[in-house]
């Protein structure tokens, strides 16, 4: 006589909450605050030395890049909330999305553009701390000034959120801002900092749930481009 195969049902839910991880690990729970990031599409650098920083408009690259970018956040359903940074290039980015959806932006300074120049000095392979602070004079000094950064973006991204609880949310602005965000939820030193790479027009997702705990969904998404962006950090920051 053949028996009769049982199938056992495993419950990973329990499974989970029996691991030292499971325990520990916060409850989360809705309604989830949703927000992303976005960087702005490509400027006229060439139009910098006349109109300066604050006023670069888009070139024909950044218009293209604003038009493939568009498609993609009109797939996002109920984006009640956009801030943008004061500078042109952040603002014409968001324009298109803003006129469909009849939104009106929030311009805040707060997410204008963070020099930092420089980056190129610190090398991940100066892998401990104290090879760092040997071999690189302006390490803790820079560290310092991230540090300051990320404790800022920290207390604007609480503030944004304990506004705007349970909604969802974009906010065009710029790469160092972005990057001050990501590694303040991160709580990277200055090479993790450097080693996040954004392109021009890339989407980046957070979302908080209720009670105030952080998740990072994605990093530089770009699915939206044709192709990689023609974007070589490492040559545009040593012509600077």
């Amino acid at each position: 006589m053949l028996k009769k195969k049982t199938t056992t049902i495993i419950d990973y839910g329990k499974l989970m909450q029996a691991t030292a991880y499971g325990r520990s690990r916060p409850e989360s729970s809705g309604p989830y605050t949703q927000i992303y990031l976005i960087r702005h599409c490509k400027p006229d650098y060439d139009q910098q030395h006349l109109v300066g920083d604050h006023n670069m408009p888009l070139d024909k690259i950044g218009l293209k890049q604003r038009r493939l970018l568009h498609k993609k956040l009109f797939s996002l359903k109920d984006i009640q909330i956009v801030y943008t940074s004061e500078l042109l290039r952040a603002r014409q980015t968001a324009e298109i999305f803003l006129k469909k959806r009849k939104l009106e932006p929030i311009i805040d300074k707060r997410f204008n553009e963070v020099d930092w120049t420089e980056w190129y000095k610190m090398k991940y392979f100066n892998m401990s701390e104290k090879t760092r602070i040997k071999k690189i004079k302006a390490y803790q000094e820079m560290d310092k000034r991230l540090n300051v950064l990320q404790a800022r973006y920290r207390r604007i991204l609480a503030d944004i959120w304990k506004q705007n609880k349970g909604k969802n949310i974009m906010i065009f602005c710029h790469g160092n801002v972005i990057r001050s965000m990501l590694t303040s939820i991160l709580n990277t030193d200055v090479i993790g900092f450097l080693s996040i790479e954004l392109y021009q027009s890339s989407i980046s997702k957070i979302v908080i749930d209720k009670n105030g705990y952080v998740k990072i969904n994605y990093i530089n998404n770009i699915g939206h481009l044709p192709h990689r962006p023609a974007e070589d950090l490492f040559k545009f920051a040593l012509e600077q």
